[in-house]
């Protein structure tokens, strides 16, 4: 039986052209970087793994009504809907990644509220899950959505049912995981301030994960077929249970594998 392969994919805000970090001006930062990873068969051996895709839809509902409302005040962000229906011929962001996820023989699944992570790793009755990587902002814990003060429009964390807790990750078992010793890929979380997440995802299911101790940058995926990259003054750090923490790159533009 092959291995469960889980890609995690946070979502994006409703874009706020005020928001001083410019957050999520482009609606597909956490669901474009495996896609792209995936064309040359790169990604995975399908022979061992099977990819079940994971997304938070609630996010891309709200980001897609959002967007389609906005011609006038953010007509770059409008241009992306106009694009989904005329140039993709889907109907929405969700009914495109359906498609692309069908196109690759993944399996796809909604996740919502963020408890369903949680409910499909302790389903998986048979499988093994050999890794699990995340796309998606982060502080500490997981947030697959993100929202912004109503007054300075600086991003806050989504409501709690968007937030994947460090404290939460005891609703899963180890034994649901490919143990250390035999796995032959590292979990990672790539979004900003993911390293506390992997700590403790490391050392509660004694697996070897890795994450990032500041921001990380979406915008040149596309340069790099699917890669974030460090940002200034971030670290890339991997865990695991059997050993010291281990930095693995520490400069600034570094591609993050």
């Amino acid at each position: 039986m092959k291995n469960a392969f889980i890609i995690l994919s946070g979502g994006p805000s409703t874009y706020d052209p005020k928001d001083p970090e410019l957050h999520d001006q482009s609606w597909d930062n956490f669901v474009t970087p495996p896609l792209l990873r995936s064309n040359g068969g790169a990604l995975h051996d399908p022979t061992t793994e099977e990819v079940h895709w994971l997304v938070y839809e609630p996010a891309y509902k709200a980001r897609w009504a959002s967007d389609s409302a906005s011609q006038k005040t953010a007509p770059t962000q409008y241009q992306h809907t106009v694009d989904i229906k005329t140039r993709h011929k889907r109907l929405n962001y969700l009914d495109l990644l359906k498609g692309r996820a069908m196109d690759r023989g993944w399996r796809y699944k909604e996740i919502s509220p963020a408890q369903g992570f949680w409910d499909y790793i302790n389903k998986l009755k048979g499988t093994k899950v050999s890794r699990v990587w995340f796309y998606g902002h982060a502080r500490d814990d997981l947030w697959l959505s993100l929202n912004h003060h109503s007054s300075n429009h600086v991003a806050v964390a989504p409501v709690s049912d968007a937030i994947l807790n460090r404290d939460d990750i005891k609703k899963i078992a180890a034994f649901s995981f490919v143990p250390q010793k035999t796995a032959t890929h590292p979990h990672k979380f790539f979004g900003c301030n993911t390293k506390a997440f992997a700590e403790k995802w490391a050392s509660a299911l004694s697996v070897v994960a890795e994450g990032s101790s500041g921001k990380v940058g979406f915008e040149k995926i596309h340069e790099n077929a699917g890669k974030v990259i460090l940002s200034p003054a971030a670290r890339w750090y991997q865990y695991s249970k059997a050993s010291a923490p281990r930095l693995l790159l520490s400069k600034a533009g570094e591609q993050v594998d």
